[in-house]
């Protein structure tokens, strides 16, 4: 299990607390190396909806979810598939090499929903997806009661051909803590259906600064439909 050494006391990052986050960096790289397989079901978090998205260009799913504990958790493993007719089992993203959070959801503000998305390249069977969120991978201080604040906000939206859309966004970092490797999670709904959906990263963002981001997604998206989920990496 990771462990991410986390503090309240102050904004400014000790020399230990800087190493701290960059140990967690390594490790988070060396786990995305082998796969992702949940066994055993996360306490005290209930997956709400499992949507899914089909399109020419590939397939995504929009697992929201929700931390019904009173702290913050961070690092949860996610498996998602799809469960076809016939009673077969097919996951998107349990082969090694993914992104590490294209099969993590990072860290979850305590009784809060969140939305996490991935997306393939492959296209997926026919069939009900489905998700499986297991036990975190990073033990959390006690003492951390709330998550750094990562703002965001939607620009444009455009379409691009027959691989869906681009959603270009304003990433902002409001905490007094770097974040490193954040993951953007984008999402687009008509009624309970999800029309677009996509993520992109951002490698690292200092405490105030802010960043343009253009988030590839599958499907078709309006600027003003559009959901951003950004979820802290760095949790001190």
């Amino acid at each position: 299990m990771l462990l991410l050494a986390a503090s309240l006391a102050g904004c400014v990052e000790t020399t230990q607390q800087k190493n701290a986050r960059v140990q967690l960096q390594d490790d988070r790289l060396l786990a995305s190396r082998s796969p992702v397989r949940v066994t055993q079901p996360a306490l005290n978090v209930t997956v709400l909806n499992v949507r899914m998205l089909r399109s020419p260009a590939g397939a995504a799913i929009a697992v929201t979810l929700r931390n019904d504990s009173s702290s913050p958790v961070s690092d949860l493993p996610v498996s998602v598939g799809v469960r076809t007719a016939a009673g077969r089992v097919a996951y998107l993203n349990r082969q090694p090499g993914l992104p590490y959070f294209q099969t993590h959801m990072a860290g979850v503000a305590a009784r809060t929903q969140t939305t996490w998305v991935f997306t393939t390249a492959r296209q997926a069977p026919s069939g009900n997806a489905f998700a499986r969120v297991g036990v975190a991978a990073v033990a959390i201080d006690k003492g951390v009661t709330s998550l750094p604040v990562i703002a965001s906000s939607v620009t444009s939206a455009h379409a691009n051909g027959r691989r869906g859309a681009v959603v270009s966004a304003i990433v902002t970092n409001r905490s007094g803590v770097a974040q490193g490797g954040l993951e953007v999670y984008a999402y687009a709904l008509s009624g309970e259906r999800l029309v677009a959906a996509g993520t992109a990263a951002v490698a690292s963002l200092e405490p105030g600064a802010k960043t343009a981001l253009r988030i590839p997604v599958l499907g078709s998206a309006q600027s003003r439909f559009v959901h951003l989920e950004i979820p802290p990496t760095n949790l001190r």
